[in-house]
């Protein structure tokens, strides 16, 4: 970020960064997500300062769902699928895959989401991703504690 943080901050924010460079798909913490949720906004209302702010919810589901879409990137690759590949093989439309990768919350179908989770066998992770996400993973993916 460009923005000058106050120390404290600032020392957060490498932790984070350090925590992402370690495991793309890492599972942040509630004050975490909170912080660059904060940022984001800040960012993004000094780049498009005429355009609509995001709500925080929306931004801190970005957040939240980035590790998700992470993690299904990494599976895919060391599958060495492509979209086109994960979509033969789950019979699954690209853009729902691309949607559930990218976040696109309205496009995700949490049945066809369960499905590609499994052909890429990271239900395990994606049970501790909702678990750490509750409120999101039960709005787009329909579950609670486990998908």
């Amino acid at each position: 970020m460009t923005l000058a943080t106050p120390p404290s901050r600032a020392t957060a924010l490498q932790r984070i960064e350090r925590k992402l460079q370690r495991h793309a798909a890492a599972l942040l913490t509630e004050p975490e997500v909170a912080l660059l949720a904060a940022l984001l906004r800040t960012e993004f209302a000094a780049s498009f300062p005429d355009a609509p702010l995001p709500t925080p919810a929306a931004v801190e589901d970005m957040v939240r769902w980035r590790a998700l879409g992470r993690r299904c990137l990494q599976a895919r690759d060391e599958r060495g699928w492509g979209f086109r590949d994960a979509s033969a093989v789950t019979r699954i439309p690209l853009y729902r895959l691309r949607a559930i990768e990218e976040g696109r919350f309205q496009d995700v179908k949490p049945d066809l989401a369960r499905r590609y989770f499994r052909a890429l066998r990271i239900e395990e992770w994606v049970s501790r991703w909702a678990r750490a996400n509750r409120g999101l993973a039960a709005r787009v993916l329909g579950v609670g504690a486990a998908p």
